[in-house]
Formats: C-alpha cells, structure tokens, sequence
C-alpha cells in the first residue's frame, strides 16, 4: 500500500452580520455595527501524498452534493442544541453561487487560499458584485480532495464557535451558493456562501 502522509487541508470562516445591504458596490467600509469573525485555523486531514492525475478516478466535485450535506447537517438530531431545530433546509441562491464560483475559481488560476484576492477583493465586495442583499452573511472555504472531506472537516470543528460548523448550521441564514472548481494541483476548490436575505431578492 503506498505511504500515506499528512498533509494540511486549509479551511477559513469568515462571518458579518448587520443591516440590509444594497445591492451595488460600497462606497464606504461596512458599518461599525457589524461583526467580523474569522476562523483561520487550519484543520488536517490524511490525503495522498500525489495529487490526482488526469483521468484518475478522483471524486467529481458537485455543489447538489454539497447542498444535501450542507441540509443533512441542518437537519440532524443530534445537532439540535446548536440549531435549536430552527435551521430549515437552504434553498440555493443563483447570485451567491455565482459570486462562490468565481472565487473558486480565482484561487484555483492564481494558487492562493483565501477570503480576499490578491487585489484585495473582500466576500463583502463579492456580494455587492452579485447584486446579493443581505442581512447576515458568511463565507466558508476549503482546499481538500472530495466534497464529503471538506464537509467532515467543517463539521469536525467544536461545537457553539464562530467557525465553519457554525456557518453551516446557523438557523438564520436561509440560502447558500457553492463554488467548486478541480484546480490543476489536483485539489478542489470551494467556497460556500451563505446569507440571510429578504425572501423576495433571492433568485434561483
């Protein structure tokens, strides 16, 4: 069996909540009302030490996979005491999957791992960008092999924390876009956006 080796697989949280947002490019910082809680601590995994190779039988990325699990961790009994069973299933967004996409997409063509872009490009002005309004906002990422590895490591995390397993779980966010892209090291790239929203300005 080829030697296996541990590697560290990257996840970051990035929470805000605050006011309705309008939906065009902020000419000024978020309010000083809002909150900004990241969780940069990464989580490890076991994965091969080579990445996968073209044609390889290597897990195909899938947002519809991504979104069941994401509702199938919402909706487990044994994490009520976090959700209070007040965490209904999140509808997808179109206008946040896309802003997730291009994110994805960005860190997989440039090889960097992050909430900002190299030109310092913020979830905020990604949403703004989307035309997302939005009351409560959160942004998860990961760097792993499959979707159902990346969804473990979220949830892997301690419970009652402003981290990813909190975003996922939040009963106040009621849609999520997700951006995965197979970046050329073999790795997939994915970005989880969620956000509360006035029921009427979300769009499928």
């Amino acid at each position: 069996m080829p030697a296996i080796q541990r590697k560290t697989v990257l996840v970051l949280a990035i929470v805000l909540s605050g006011a309705p947002l309008p939906a065009s490019p902020p000419v000024k910082p978020p309010a000083s009302g809002q909150s900004v809680l990241v969780a940069p601590t990464p989580t490890t995994s076991e994965i091969p030490e080579e990445p996968c190779a073209a044609g390889e039988p290597c897990e195909t990325p899938s947002e519809e996979r991504m979104l069941d699990l994401i509702n199938v961790d919402r909706a487990d009994p044994a994490n009520r005491a976090e959700t209070q069973g007040q965490a209904m299933p999140l509808k997808w967004d179109h206008k946040l999957a896309v802003a997730a996409l291009e994110h994805s997409n960005d860190m997989a063509a440039h090889h960097y791992f992050s909430h900002f872009t190299l030109a310092g490009e913020s979830p905020v002005g990604r949403f703004y960008e989307a035309g997302v309004q939005w009351r409560a906002m959160a942004e998860n990422i990961a760097k792993n092999r499959s979707v159902e590895q990346a969804q473990a490591a979220f949830m892997s995390e301690p419970r009652f924390k402003p981290n990813h397993r909190g975003n996922i779980l939040n009963p106040e966010f009621n849609y999520v876009g997700i951006g995965i892209v197979h970046g050329a090291d073999g790795f997939l790239y994915i970005t989880q956006d969620f956000a509360k929203e006035p029921v009427e300005t979300a769009r499928k």
